[in-house]
């Protein structure tokens, strides 16, 4: 693969971003979501690399009372949104927040793998993705981008999106509460929403969670500059597409250089996301302590920035009591989601499953037992607590991806 090739991609995501998948224009969009005065400051260049990054669609007006579908207001701000796959009001909601500098495309691995039974909902902060802009007071500061105020964006769009908050009357099970699914800042934001309203969540999906471990000083791959991306770019030249993971280191890099071509633009933010997250460390370590609702933990072994052995220093005395937590330590050092998005889609899956009550739930496996009950067989459990269904399998089978019950 050639480096022109690699950088063209990257390009067309500037340049087309995903054709804005809308009737609305290029120069519409721009008006709309960030103004005169940000495209002059930044770029339309910028501005389409950041919408890329976000929401897929924007979905066609509606009344002028009523949110236009595929946004919500807050506090002034519109908040773009998104459902995959849509129309199953009934299935499960996971609420995907993305991490600072990024957007809600930061999940695009799971497009393709949306766990059975789910609903996944994706938000951009604001100035992130197809998001407008922070609001601004009456004397035109902006408002800082900080955990407190995505916790409160978080509870307003699930409650104007009709998800459900709470237990209805008579109900205990919890099926219908949302499921959060944080990476980085996002993760912090979930934490901090679980906190304050320990009964709005059925549980907590936690990738690389910012604010609770002193980040590194190395950013993912450590490729920072320009000489970063040139090293970046040539390790790229040697993976080949057909190779199943080697396509996965890809879309990896991909999504890093992505990043890094928005680093100056979403400068600011960032920097009001890591002072934010510095000054909510202490109540987010204490938060995860007192949690109540099961919460997987999903790291990078490799991880630079933010070292696996920091996290575990941190989670081990919690987690020998709380036994409703659990850990999933994936290879790779950018970002699970990224790095291993099947391995990340199972355990996400069959974290689901284990929370939904019985006659909701659907099967996901766990491999229980090694050559039994013969050699050259392995015996796989469903991971929910109250069900007993078994399947046994040829050595190599994955019950999770081998057709069978369900």
């Amino acid at each position: 693969m050639r480096v022109s090739d690699i950088q063209s991609d990257i390009e067309s995501d500037v340049i087309v971003s995903n054709r804005l998948e809308s009737r609305e224009s290029k120069e519409d969009f721009l008006k709309t979501v960030v103004g005169k005065q940000a495209q002059s400051a930044v770029g339309h260049r910028a501005i389409l690399l950041r919408a890329a990054m976000g929401v897929r669609t924007h979905r066609s007006h509606s009344a002028e009372s009523t949110p236009e579908p595929g946004y919500c207001t807050v506090d002034g701000c519109r908040i773009a949104w998104e459902e995959i796959p849509g129309g199953d009001k009934s299935a499960q909601p996971v609420v995907c927040l993305h991490s600072s500098g990024t957007g809600s495309r930061e999940f695009r691995p799971l497009f393709d793998r949306c766990p059975v039974g789910s609903r996944l909902i994706l938000i951009d902060w604001p100035g992130h993705g197809r998001s407008g802009d922070m609001p601004q007071d009456a004397t035109g500061v902006r408002s800082p981008l900080t955990v407190e105020y995505c916790a409160k964006i978080v509870e307003r769009v699930l409650d104007q999106l009709g998800v459900q908050l709470g237990d209805p009357p008579g109900d205990q099970s919890g099926f219908g509460r949302p499921i959060l699914l944080g990476s980085g800042f996002g993760a912090a934001v979930a934490i901090r929403f679980a906190s304050d309203h320990p009964d709005y969540v059925l549980g907590l999906v936690l990738c690389q969670p910012a604010g609770l471990v002193t980040a590194g000083k190395a950013s993912p791959f450590s490729q920072r500059g320009k000489r970063g991306v040139r090293r970046l770019l040539a390790r790229m030249q040697g993976l080949d597409r057909n190779n199943p993971a080697s396509n996965e280191k890809l879309a990896a890099r991909r999504q890093a250089l992505r990043m890094e071509a928005l680093r100056t633009v979403m400068q600011p933010l960032r920097r009001e996301a890591r002072e934010s997250l510095e000054r909510a460390a202490a109540g987010l370590r204490q938060a995860v302590e007192s949690l109540t609702c099961p919460v997987l933990f999903a790291l990078s072994h490799d991880s630079r920035e933010y070292p696996l052995r920091s996290y575990m220093k941190l989670l081990d005395p919690s987690l020998a009591w709380a036994t409703h937590h659990q850990f999933a330590v994936l290879p790779g050092g950018f970002n699970p989601i990224w790095d291993e998005p099947e391995r990340f889609s199972i355990a996400l899956a069959g974290f689901i499953q284990a929370q939904v009550p019985i006659e909701k739930h659907r099967h996901a496996w766990l491999l229980s037992a090694v050559d039994w009950p013969a050699r050259g067989t392995n015996l796989w459990k469903c991971v929910h607590p109250d069900c007993e269904a078994e399947r046994v399998l040829l050595e190599g089978l994955d019950a999770n991806s081998t057709p069978g019950r369900k």
